[in-house]
């Protein structure tokens, strides 16, 4: 019997052995766990703040990207607006100049000028290249709002990308959830641990009461050789053995795993806030004096000041080409009232005519019928008297003379289809200043 206790003595002791180091490599296990545990929870707080911020700076970059749209949009409008604007102008030029082109000078006038063959229509006589450089301006104008509006439409697109690609970034850096609090993970896992580590505790006592029940026993044994002892309950343990360093196995096992889950976490934490980290310093990058912020910023301002001038200049551009729409189609309007003044003149000179030659008939009859007169009182009277005495009945009577302050020149002679032109195009017009 003594031999076999010494064995079973043996036994036991490899297995308490066994048992100390696998709970001594739980234990080990656990305290690099709860250092993890303490990393994490120093991490994670760190992380949120430091995604926050990014938050923060990805949403002031989006705030950018949409005033930008903005700018965009009213750039867009304005370009729209200008060149229908430009475009109805330059069609009403282009209608006021087929009314000039149509319009044919009056031979008679033509005659008058000596102009045949050179400014035969009204369109002749005004300066349609002028016109075309201005038109031109302006429309060179609303090509320098387009390239401005392309060059914010880059930066914007630049921005975008940015945005886009740092958001990106954040994503990949995030492979961990943020709606799970850590406190949860760390306290189940060490809450597991501290269940399965009891558990082996508890094994391992009973290995230690095994072993001191067997030691006990051996040394009775051999303190007295004759006694018989029950060993039965001993023997029982002793077959349980392999069974309770398997469940030790396990239970390491679980720790080890639960362990390494712990240390990927940390890892991962540890992963995660460098790779965000790296994010804030080009978010910060972005937002330094002299970084793209900056230049957007400045690009923005540059461009509020051109569109400002643009504007100015165009408005200047279109008022002139809207005055001369307007002056051209007066100038149109003014050929038929030229016609009609004409023909005005003439009957008004022709009246004058009139009157003048009435007036010189009337003055040569006074005349005629003065001296006459005259003549008749000298033969009756005038012969008898000494001329010394009248000498001043002598004089001859005066005569009336009209005078022309000025020569009018002569005007031209207008067709009839020209007068009865103007007449219908005053009568189309409405123009009630013909009368």
């Amino acid at each position: 019997m003594e031999q076999e206790l010494i064995e079973l003595l043996l036994f036991a002791k490899k297995a308490l052995s066994r048992g100390q180091s696998i709970c001594a490599q739980a234990i080990e296990l656990s305290n690099e766990s709860d250092q993890h545990t303490e990393l994490i929870e120093r991490t994670w707080p760190k992380i949120l703040f430091v995604r926050n911020h990014i938050l923060i700076q990805l949403s002031t970059m989006e705030r950018i990207r949409e005033f930008l749209s903005v700018k965009i949009e009213e750039v867009s409008s304005c370009i729209k607006d200008r060149e229908e604007t430009l475009a109805k102008v330059s069609l009403d030029l282009q209608n006021i100049f087929q009314v000039l082109e149509k319009c044919h000078i009056d031979e008679g006038i033509l005659k008058y000028n000596n102009e045949q063959g050179k400014q035969t229509t009204l369109f002749d006589y005004i300066d349609h290249p002028s016109v075309l450089e201005l038109q031109k301006l302006a429309d060179d104008e609303i090509g320098e709002i387009e390239n401005l509006g392309s060059s914010l439409m880059s930066t914007a697109k630049t921005l975008s990308n940015t945005i886009a690609e740092l958001a990106s970034l954040q994503e990949a850096a995030l492979s961990i959830s943020l709606d799970e609090s850590t406190t949860v993970f760390s306290d189940t896992k060490a809450h597991m641990r501290e269940d399965i580590i009891s558990k082996m505790a508890e094994i391992l006592t009973s290995l230690t009461n095994h072993y001191d029940q067997l030691g006990e026993a051996t040394r009775l044994c051999q303190s007295d050789p004759d006694t018989q002892l029950d060993i039965s309950v001993l023997q029982r343990d002793h077959d349980q053995v392999p069974i309770i360093l398997e469940e030790l196995d396990e239970s390491l096992d679980i720790v080890e795993s639960i362990s390494e889950e712990v240390r990927i976490r940390m890892q991962v934490y540890s992963s995660v806030q460098e790779e965000l980290l790296k994010l804030l310093l080009q978010l910060e990058k972005f937002s330094i004096p002299g970084g793209q912020a900056d230049i957007i910023c400045e690009k923005m301002i540059s461009a509020e000041s051109e569109m400002k001038s643009h504007e100015q200049k165009l408005a200047t551009f279109f008022k002139e080409l809207m005055s001369l729409a307007d002056w051209y189609q007066v100038y149109a309007a003014s050929y038929s009232h030229l016609v009609l003044e004409i023909e005005r003149r003439k009957k008004a000179m022709e009246k004058q005519d009139e009157l003048y030659q009435e007036l010189l008939k009337s003055f040569e009859d006074s005349y005629d019928d003065e001296l006459q007169e005259r003549n008749r009182w000298f033969a009756q009277h005038g012969e008898y008297l000494p001329a010394d005495l009248c000498q001043f009945m002598m004089d001859p009577p005066s005569r009336l003379l009209v005078q022309l302050e000025e020569q009018p020149r002569r005007l031209p002679k207008l067709s009839k289809a020209t007068v009865k032109k103007a007449l219908e195009d005053i009568h189309e017009r409405g123009d009630s200043s013909s009368s």
